[in-house]
């Protein structure tokens, strides 16, 4: 079963890569989305505090805003080799779960971009605040999945 539908329509398509120059800096892969914000990610609870600086302060309904997010390959992670980090606004908001990330990391892969950050929108839900009652902030990426 693939997780994911086909993440690019042709390996370093000038419409979903941005070349980065000859540094160190890693091509980054544009994830076209559909809308649909299917993929939660996790660990947020732990990222709680980075996630209402992005969203500013709680508010009683919450919020539902829209960010771009960077799926960023984290090759050196001491619990998991193959683990994505998301980061937004430049700070840590969670990791693609271990499942998912084996598979993001095949679909870079196959479009002939094995090295590269990804970039899609996310979508930030929760964090309302009612009384002595707080409500955790989620994310969600705009990544086609089956």
């Amino acid at each position: 079963m693939s997780f994911f539908k086909k993440l690019f329509s042709s390996p370093k398509s000038d419409q979903q890569v941005n070349e980065a120059p000859k540094s160190e800096e890693p091509d980054l892969a544009i994830l076209p989305g559909n809308g649909e914000f299917d993929l939660q990610v996790v660990g947020e609870s732990h990222y709680q505090e980075a996630l209402e600086t992005i969203c500013g302060p709680r508010t009683r309904q919450g919020v539902q805003q829209e960010h771009t997010a960077l799926l960023i390959l984290e090759d050196h992670n001491p619990y998991d080799k193959k683990a994505v980090r998301v980061e937004i606004d430049g700070k840590q908001v969670g990791y693609l779960s271990r499942e998912v990330a084996k598979l993001y990391r095949q679909q870079l892969k196959a479009g002939g971009m094995p090295k590269a950050n990804g970039q899609c929108q996310a979508l930030i839900k929760g964090g309302w605040e009612r009384g002595d009652n707080k409500g955790s902030y989620g994310v969600w990426l705009d990544i086609p999945v089956q």
